[in-house]
C-alpha cells in the first residue's frame, strides 16, 4: 500500500494512508457532485464533476495540507470544472450558427406575422451588438435561466440581464417593426 500526504483538514501529520483518503472521499464526492448540480449541471454531468474533483484532489495530495479548508477547495474545484463544462459546451460561434432559424415559429400566432415582417426583424436582430444578440437569443430562443447564460459566457447574473435588458430596449426603441 503507497503512502500519501493527509488529507484530513484537522490532521497535523504529513502523512496518511491510501484508505484514509478512501474513507473522506465520499464526502467530498458528495459535496462536489452537489456543487456541480448547484452551478447549472444535470446529474450526469454533475457526476463527472464530482469524479474529476476527485482525481484533482488527488493529484493534489502532495499540497493539500496548506489548505485551510478542503471543504472549500472542494466546493471551489467542483464549481471551476462546472463552468469549464458550460463554457465547452459552447462551442458554436455565433456568427456560425445556422441561420435557417425561423422567427414566426417562436410565435404562438406565426399565421399574423408576415414574410415582410420576418425579414425585418433577423436584419434588425443582426444589427445587435454580437453580444448582446448572443445573450437574446439564448434567452428567447433557446429558453436559458440567467444563470446558465452567465457561466455559459463567463459574465456575471447581472451582466447578463443588463445584456438582455439593452438588447431589448434597442429593438424597441431604434428598430420599432411599423415604420412611420
Amino acid at each position: 500500500m503507497g503512502v500519501v500526504y493527509v488529507l484530513n483538514e484537522k490532521s497535523t501529520e504529513n502523512w496518511m494512508e491510501q484508505c484514509e483518503f478512501e474513507r473522506n472521499a465520499p464526502v467530498w464526492r458528495e459535496l462536489a457532485y452537489n456543487t456541480g448540480l448547484a452551478h447549472g449541471a444535470d446529474p450526469d454531468e454533475a457526476e463527472d464533476v464530482a469524479q474529476d474533483t476527485l482525481l484533482k484532489l488527488w493529484a493534489l495530495r502532495d499540497e493539500l495540507d496548506r489548505y485551510q479548508s478542503l471543504t472549500g477547495l472542494t466546493r471551489a474545484i467542483a464549481r471551476n470544472l462546472t463552468i469549464d463544462l458550460h463554457r465547452n459546451r459552447r462551442t458554436v460561434r455565433l456568427d456560425e450558427a445556422p441561420n435557417d432559424l425561423s422567427v414566426s415559429d417562436r410565435f404562438a400566432d406565426s399565421d399574423i406575422i408576415s414574410r415582410e415582417e420576418e425579414r425585418l426583424i433577423k436584419r434588425r436582430l443582426s444589427q445587435l451588438p454580437p453580444r448582446q444578440h448572443q445573450v437574446l437569443v439564448m434567452r428567447q430562443v433557446e429558453h436559458r435561466s440567467y444563470e446558465e447564460i452567465a457561466a455559459l459566457l463567463g459574465i456575471e447574473v447581472s451582466s447578463a440581464k443588463v445584456l438582455l435588458s439593452r438588447a431589448r430596449r434597442w429593438l424597441l426603441e431604434r428598430a420599432p417593426l411599423n415604420p412611420p
